[in-house]
């Protein structure tokens, strides 16, 4: 009879441990990809107003006059075409799915209305854009000196990232991608 105990004390006590157990590995994973994707939490804004040199994601790279950028041999971010002003990642076909473009070199980032409003500094993207971003390290293992404010238009599967210097707020960069951009 008390072995019979002891079995079925036994049988519940590991239950009990492997219930906590998957209860604790759950909420440690969850927790992690909760905080890792955050951008998944966000709030739509709507994206489709924003131009960098007249490009989004989604155009066609053969329907765009790439003879007005100055090309260069440095190779950024993975991308097919590499000019100082900016960089672009095309899929197989053609499409642009990716740029990341220099503000300091670049003359035409509308975002907006028709006219748009030519960005100059964080505080202009916020008050275009809306709060409706997260911000974290950009690239934290090549420098941590660079942030990125994200924001995500879920309807048209667009991320726009501004970069900028962590210390004085200086704009960087922006980048368009059609994929979560990574940190």
């Amino acid at each position: 009879m008390k072995e019979k105990k002891k079995s079925n004390f036994l049988k519940k006590t590991l239950i009990y441990v492997g219930i906590l157990v998957v209860l604790l590995l759950v909420t440690v994973f969850g927790t992690r990809w909760y905080l890792y994707d955050s951008d998944l939490s966000l709030k739509a804004t709507n994206l489709s107003n924003v131009t960098i040199e007249g490009l989004q994601v989604g155009m066609n790279i053969s329907q765009i006059d790439l003879s007005e950028f100055t090309p260069i041999d440095t190779v950024v971010d993975d991308c097919n075409y590499n000019f100082e002003e900016l960089s672009i990642k095309t899929s197989s076909k053609g499409v642009i799915e990716y740029i990341n473009a220099n503000f300091k070199k670049i003359s035409d980032l509308y975002i907006g209305q028709e006219d748009g409003m030519v960005i100059k500094t964080l505080s202009d993207a916020y008050e275009v854009l809306g709060d409706n971003y997260s911000t974290r390290l950009f690239k934290p293992e090549e420098n941590n000196y660079r942030k990125v404010s994200v924001y995500r238009d879920k309807e048209n599967s667009v991320y726009v990232g501004i970069v900028f210097s962590r210390y004085n707020n200086e704009l960087l960069n922006i980048v368009m991608s059609s994929n979560r951009i990574k940190e």
